[in-house]
């Protein structure tokens, strides 16, 4: 039996004070920040934060990459274990972290999004059975997704969490739609996938450091769309791209629900790396020109022979996003607006290349707004706000608190 009650992925949560560590496992990074949430509070409290980067190799291989950010997940969880304990009991004495909170994001982790629909061509009440009829066939389906990806790419998948995050009635979206007369009714079944290298470890972890805690598990763009949601609550169709260090998501919204999710393995370090062959010099000196680019937002800091090279490798990047935005899950073209994720560093700077990409695919006009550090922080105020700054806690950071936040016990919402 299923639970029927609907993923409250974007409503406030109500209670007692929650005390929890996020844990965000990226492609190339993983952060951990100890979190405290009070119910009465517009935010969350970051007590403290650490982003912990795995190792920068040649080349992209995928054993050697899982590897380092297992190695990345050990050195997190166990600076979490000591400074942020600690940390936690200077602020909070007597308090103990109770809930971690994992995401997990490309190519690590996936999300996939099943839309079951019943219609009759006479009313009828919607009942539970009729409800968990609909999300066994949802599960059905994404289990169909999972075996052909494991058939295919021997892919070592597993689902980490299961959630309804939409049911309508007649069109119409619904909150308690037990007992209620309609001639069809429409659910969303939302899933986050990931690899089980990474969930065992997450797993093993926890029973070794934090045995005592609850484990909720989603994927980043889950996350994504929640933050955006909460931003902007009357926009219900636009476009989530997450720019990685190993991977680049697309998510599309429509109706207000994710209906769709794709990546490549395209992301900062590949451009790095490609960077680093084309001008036969070492990793670490291509990575410092990566950052004087994106810190002086022009190419014009770097010689000819540079810029030509960068220019070069920013226009595959430009074709393999194009190529990306033509995957929507359906026959329409992707959204009109599209909303960007980032590492702090590198905001705005693939704005007009996601735009020109978009345009590519579609033939037609697009706007992309960056989820930035600055818009991420509006949520925080006076001295809250201040520290934020001081620390430079990143946008993912800040995401994965705000989330934290908002959410009531996910035993509540999600599905075994």
């Amino acid at each position: 039996m299923y639970t029927i009650n609907i993923m409250k992925l974007f409503s406030t949560h109500s209670g007692d004070r929650r005390i929890g560590a996020t844990i965000e496992i990226g492609s190339g990074s993983v952060a951990v920040a100890v979190v405290v949430s009070e119910p009465t509070k517009r935010h969350p409290h970051i007590v403290w934060a650490k982003r912990e980067f795995a190792t920068l190799s040649a080349d992209y291989d995928f054993a050697r990459s899982i590897k380092s950010m297992l190695t990345s997940l050990m050195n997190s969880m166990m600076a979490l274990d000591g400074d942020g304990r600690a940390a936690l009991e200077a602020t909070y004495p007597g308090t103990h972290i109770k809930t971690l909170q994992v995401s997990i994001s490309a190519p690590w982790a996936y999300t996939i999004s099943k839309i079951v629909e019943y219609e009759s061509e006479t009313p009828f009440v919607i009942t539970e059975t009729l409800i968990n009829t609909l999300v066994e066939k949802a599960n059905e389906e994404t289990i169909a997704v999972l075996r052909e990806s494991e058939k295919e790419h021997n892919s070592g998948l597993t689902i980490m969490t299961r959630a309804t995050t939409d049911i309508t009635g007649n069109g119409y979206h619904t909150l308690d739609p037990v007992g209620q007369t309609a001639s069809s009714i429409t659910l969303t079944q939302v899933s986050a996938v990931a690899q089980k290298l990474i969930t065992t470890a997450v797993d093993d972890l926890k029973a070794r450091m934090f045995a005592r805690t609850s484990l909720e598990r989603y994927s980043t763009m889950l996350i994504f769309h929640s933050t955006i949601r909460g931003i902007y609550p009357e926009m219900t169709e636009y476009c989530l791209v997450d720019l990685t260090y190993e991977a680049t998501e697309l998510a599309i919204i429509r109706d207000g629900v994710l209906q769709y999710t794709t990546h490549t393995h395209v992301g900062i370090n590949t451009l790095i790396r490609n960077l680093a062959i084309r001008l036969d010099t070492p990793e670490a000196d291509a990575e410092s020109l990566f950052r004087r680019v994106f810190e002086a937002d022009t190419l014009e800091v770097l010689t000819e022979k540079e810029q030509k090279v960068f220019e070069t490798l920013l226009g595959e990047y430009q074709s393999a996003l194009e190529e990306l935005f033509h995957e929507t899950g359906d026959s329409l073209s992707i959204p009109k607006i599209l909303f960007l994720h980032s590492s702090y560093q590198h905001e705005r700077f693939f704005d007009n290349y996601i735009t020109a990409a978009a345009k590519a695919a579609t033939s037609s006009s697009h706007t992309v707004h960056t989820l930035s550090h600055e818009l991420m922080l509006t949520r925080f105020t006076g001295d809250s706000k201040v520290d934020l700054i001081k620390r430079n806690i990143d946008t993912g950071v800040l995401m994965a608190a705000q989330f934290f936040h908002k959410q009531l016990d996910t035993n509540n919402f999600t599905q075994p």
